[in-house]
């Protein structure tokens, strides 16, 4: 009786002992990453991040580029969508990007061209949609009852955000936790870089 207890405790042991090994080899969500790298498009391209394209940075303070990117996670069928931001270093990044970045993420995101400072880029900013993601009850792309925002695309694509170096980066999703799996997948290959 007592080698099955033994043999019970080490097995139990093992297990504890592995997962907590695999959960601290986990990135988590850190908003603001410092980092003396200073990022540009080439950069991103070597790890897998695709421009779509290239935005008119007048108007966005200090930016020095900002792109329109997809990046498609191994395994995944389907690509996200990210906006990234660069500046000349962190500290310009934090100071001056941080500020300009809340006018276009979560539900409180100024999406029309009269509300926002920086207009460059707000279609793709914009999620289209009606009832439940645009598909209501029984397939169709009409709304349900009621629904005020049939056809509408005034919903934000971007509910969240990270700083990663001299870069700011808003990252696609329904919701604040999808858009923070999304910016956890890039901060893991930035992290590899």
């Amino acid at each position: 009786m007592k080698i099955k207890t033994v043999f019970l405790v080490v097995i139990l042991t093992s297990i504890l002992i592995s997962c907590s090994n695999s959960e601290n080899n986990q990135v988590t969500f850190e908003q603001i990453n410092p980092s003396d790298s200073v990022f540009k498009t080439d950069n991103l391209k070597t790890l897998g991040i695709k421009k779509g394209k290239k935005y008119n940075v007048e108007g966005l303070d200090k930016a020095t580029g900002a792109i329109f990117a997809f990046y498609k996670k191994p395994g995944s069928k389907e690509a996200i969508e990210y906006e990234i931001r660069f500046y000349a270093n962190h500290d310009d990044a934090v100071n001056s990007g941080i500020p300009m970045v809340k006018e276009r993420v979560g539900p409180d995101a100024k999406l029309k061209k009269e509300d926002a400072v920086w207009d460059e880029g707000l279609k793709d900013a914009r999620q289209c949609g009606g009832a439940g993601g645009g598909v209501a009850r029984g397939g169709s792309l009409a709304g349900g009852a009621g629904d005020h925002a049939v056809g509408s695309c005034s919903s934000p694509k971007y509910n969240e955000y990270f700083v990663f170096g001299n870069m700011v980066i808003l990252c696609q999703g329904e919701n604040e936790e999808e858009s923070r799996s999304h910016c956890v997948d890039l901060i893991t290959i930035l992290n590899s870089k």
